[in-house]
């Protein structure tokens, strides 16, 4: 989580790694506010921004798969990558399966990850799995509730919208977090039947939105899905690349513009 608008010299390292990374074009593809209050990104005017949730609203470029393989590590020293990331995905699946998933807010969401993950582990262990919970779900909330004041500079200046990968409970989750006013539009992959980077998950956030892909930026953290997905549709695509993550997780796929941090979208830095 960061607590300032302007970066730090490890965010300008990891931001220069991130460009060197992805192509000279992104480097020069500058986000730009102009005196009006104009966005304009990879010299493309933008009319609306529209974000992924996990991994880009509630952690600047880290995944929620990411973020579990590094606390499971921590909690199971010695663990092979490949078993932490079966236990990971076991806990997608429990998620995306549970009968109720439209409707889990956070912690009930974080608790059936934690107990599957646990379960793929070998390991019964109730008081490690809240303990687990719980600090996933802070961390979680911490950061979504933390954007509000950035979103609201930005929604003065152009319509938002989120689109996600998820199992229906997205707008659920915005609003644990104070954030789905904010929104003029939330599609979730679960409600509408298609995924990313299917581009034809972003025609009902363009519909709400009043814009066409050409118009708009797509903001997320994973290049197989939102940069892919963006590209796909004609839009502007935006990858959060995250402090530390230095290269591109998905090959042959190149961003519009990388940021390590979604503050770095904030008019109020700009100069």
């Amino acid at each position: 989580m960061y607590d300032g608008r302007t970066k730090t010299r490890g965010e300008q390292a990891a931001s220069a790694a991130c460009h060197g990374a992805i192509g000279e074009s992104a480097v020069q593809a500058a986000i730009r506010w102009d005196a009006s209050g104009m966005l304009s990104i990879a010299g493309r005017p933008i009319e609306a921004l529209v974000f992924d949730l996990g991994g880009t609203l509630d952690a600047d470029g880290l995944s929620w798969g990411e973020r579990f393989m590094r606390m499971l590590a921590r909690e199971f020293p010695g663990t092979s990558e490949v078993a932490l990331r079966r236990a990971a995905c076991a806990g997608d699946r429990a998620v995306l399966s549970h009968p109720r998933a439209a409707v889990l807010g956070l912690r009930a969401m974080v608790h059936i990850c934690v107990r599957a993950q646990l379960e793929a582990l070998g390991v019964q262990d109730d008081r490690r799995a809240e303990r687990m919970t719980d600090e996933f779900t802070a961390a979680t909330s911490r950061v979504l509730e933390s954007r509000r004041p950035l979103l609201e500079r930005l929604a003065s200046r152009l319509p938002l919208a989120v689109v996600s990968n998820g199992c229906g409970n997205t707008g659920r989750l915005l609003g644990e977090a104070g954030l789905a006013d904010l929104f003029a539009a939330v599609v979730d992959s679960a409600e509408c039947g298609v995924r990313k980077p299917d581009p034809a998950i972003l025609a009902p956030a363009l519909t709400a939105l009043g814009k066409t892909a050409k118009a708009v930026a797509v903001v997320g953290d994973r290049l197989d899905r939102d940069v892919s997905c963006a590209a796909a549709a004609g839009a502007v695509s935006v990858w959060v690349c995250g402090r530390g993550r230095h290269r591109p997780s998905a090959a042959g796929i190149v961003p519009d513009a990388a940021i390590v941090r979604v503050e770095e979208l904030d008019p109020e830095d700009a100069s």
